[in-house]
């Protein structure tokens, strides 16, 4: 199961793109802490192409960075980024991964954000099967509603009261299907739950095994 899952989850992580940078503030520039501006901004993922925006926007504060110290910053970042328990918690969190690990440091990285894109696929089916029984249960609140509202007895005319039958007639099909595809929702919801909790459970003993967590 938790095979299957990895495939979907990961042909939809795929569609997203690592976000843009921000600016670094005039407080940093003038700190001039540049390796380790570098090495924090490597530790989040930042690319090194992030460096020119530094250089742009401490330039307008009249400071230029020490682009070797930030670079050498950047690589120790990098160490700290591309760990198989940093990639894991991405992919539980399903962020967007960032393309900046070497290929030394690239495969297991990789390979522990598919795992932990297993988890964070399987939570959030939980998070659908809920969603839909909150949707079925606002449904059945506002038809049991509507039919506590019918008032059949003050229509004067009989056309009018035969209609008023027939709506309510209505409504009450519509209460007791609703009411059905409730029971099954939550049913589901439960199914759901269960089968999250043990491809959790398994996919941590995997990452358990295989990173020595």
């Amino acid at each position: 199961m938790w095979k299957t899952l990895l495939g979907s989850g990961l042909l939809a992580a795929g569609l997203f793109a690592l976000g843009g940078c921000a600016a670094v503030t005039k407080e940093q520039c003038v700190a001039g802490d540049w390796a380790d501006l570098g090495k924090a901004h490597a530790s989040v993922g930042k690319p090194t192409s992030h460096l020119d925006e530094v250089v742009k926007s401490c330039g307008k504060h009249g400071i230029t960075p020490d682009t070797n110290a930030y670079l050498s910053g950047w690589h120790r970042g990098v160490q700290n980024y591309c760990t198989p328990l940093n990639g894991f918690t991405l992919g539980k969190q399903y962020k967007t991964k960032s393309p900046i690990c070497p290929p030394a440091l690239a495969s297991r990285f990789e390979h522990a954000y598919q795992l932990g894109f297993v988890i964070w696929t399987a939570e959030n089916r939980v998070d659908d099967a809920r969603s839909e029984v909150r949707s079925l249960e606002d449904r059945l609140d506002r038809l049991e509603d509507d039919l506590t509202d019918l008032d059949c007895k003050s229509k004067t005319r009989k056309d009018d009261r035969k209609e008023c039958r027939k709506k309510r007639k209505r409504l009450r099909g519509k209460v007791r299907d609703t009411e059905y595809d409730l029971r099954a929702a939550r049913d589901d919801l439960e199914d759901t739950r269960i089968e999250a909790e043990i491809v959790t459970a398994r996919i941590n003993a995997e990452a358990g095994r295989q990173f020595g967590w």
